[in-house]
């Protein structure tokens, strides 16, 4: 018999500290009385106790070939639980659901959906450009097939739900908005005018106009601005950057930190001017809204972001901030040098984001909308 108070949550990608998963769901699922087994990959952190919450390491892997084996040990976890919920958040684990349905007819099964995927395989760089179009119509063949086994189907943005409207499971979009932070006070500092950006770091997430801004700050305003970076990147890619920073003596004011704790980003936060989100205009980042921009608002920061459609009239509406072309650097150097100069005016902007913030965007709302529509429909 399963346990109706019982929660496996599973990835074979993400982090066992990811933040959307273990800091968001897994700990208000916890909170809420479940017991959850939460399986995610090892990174060689700490992992933090939570009642209620029993993390499970799986090795990391530095081959994609090496997944399929993952795949099976979770598989074999899933099917000997008792639990009554299964809640992957990964598109490769769509594979498992067909089997595991057969074995557990009564279990509920939810897909988590981080990002659309089969719009994402156009841009992933690692497959051959010459795959990516057959292997998207086979991801879109398999989803149709695995989905319908699902029980839910949770969205992480509105825009994926017109992708899946064949799909007839119930369906929800929890928003990734950040959790109830009280405001963070400013840290008074004679520092330099900090620029911030908090997430995962590539190419196509801006990293290297982000380094381009500061090098040419720094050669117009030596020790004016800094420039702090907090996320994980790939080895290879720091490699690069690290390369970048010492060609152009950039030491002094380029801080990278690597992955952060969630509840440590606040500090890094508190000691800043100006958050980033420099995106380039891929399918996946015009589609969907950077948790960064509400973590931005959050911690009464103002924002200088990509000029998307869908941002640029968030942004305004909201009136937390700017957009520019991330690749327009005399423009975003002049939004900077003008917050910089006027930064009791400009401190608008943040107080704004924050007022909204505490009204629309906070994960109380989002995780208020996952219970009653998953974890408590009665």
């Amino acid at each position: 018999m399963l346990n109706a108070k019982k929660i496996m949550m599973f990835s074979s990608v993400h982090v066992w500290n990811d933040t959307r998963i273990f800091y968001k769901e897994a700990m208000t699922l916890a909170d809420a009385g479940f017991e959850v087994d939460f399986y995610a990959i090892d990174n060689g952190m700490e992992v933090v106790k939570h009642p209620g919450l029993q993390v499970h390491l799986l090795p990391a892997s530095t081959s994609r070939l090496a997944r399929p084996l993952r795949w099976r040990k979770l598989y074999k976890i899933a099917k000997a639980s008792d639990a009554m919920y299964y809640h992957i958040h990964d598109p490769e684990l769509l594979l498992l659901l067909p089997k595991l349905r057969k074995k557990k007819p009564e279990a509920v099964l939810t897909y988590d959906m981080h990002e659309n995927f089969p719009a994402d395989i156009e841009t992933k760089t690692w497959i051959p450009a010459i795959l990516r179009k057959p292997l998207k119509q086979w991801v879109l063949r398999m989803e149709k097939r695995t989905m319908a086994c699902c029980d839910h189907i949770i969205f992480a943005e509105a825009s994926y739900s017109g992708s899946y409207e064949h799909i007839t499971c119930k369906k929800t979009t929890v928003y990734n908005y950040p959790t109830y932070m009280e405001a963070i006070p400013k840290t008074p500092s004679d520092s330099p005018f900090t620029l911030i950006y908090v997430g995962s770091i590539t190419e196509d997430r801006g990293i290297f106009e982000m380094l381009e801004l500061i090098r040419r700050l720094y050669e117009k305003h030596p020790s004016e601005y800094c420039l702090k970076l907090l996320g994980p990147m790939t080895n290879s890619l720091e490699i690069e950057v690290q390369e970048f920073i010492h060609k152009h003596q950039l030491g002094a004011v380029v801080q990278v930190y690597g992955r952060v704790p969630y509840p440590e980003i606040w500090q890094a936060y508190a000691e800043s001017d100006l958050g980033l989100c420099l995106l380039h205009p891929i399918p996946n980042y015009l589609q969907s809204m950077a948790t960064k921009l509400y973590e931005y608002m959050a911690a009464s920061l103002p924002i200088l972001a990509s000029d998307f459609p869908d941002w640029r009239a968030f942004i305004e509406k909201h009136q937390s901030g700017t957009v520019s072309s991330p690749f327009d650097t005399e423009k975003l150097i002049h939004e900077i040098e003008k917050r910089a100069a006027n930064p009791h005016f400009y401190a608008q902007e943040g107080e704004q984001g924050r007022l909204t913030y505490e009204k629309e965007y906070h994960w109380g709302i989002e995780a208020q909308k996952m219970l009653t529509t998953i974890y408590n429909p009665h």
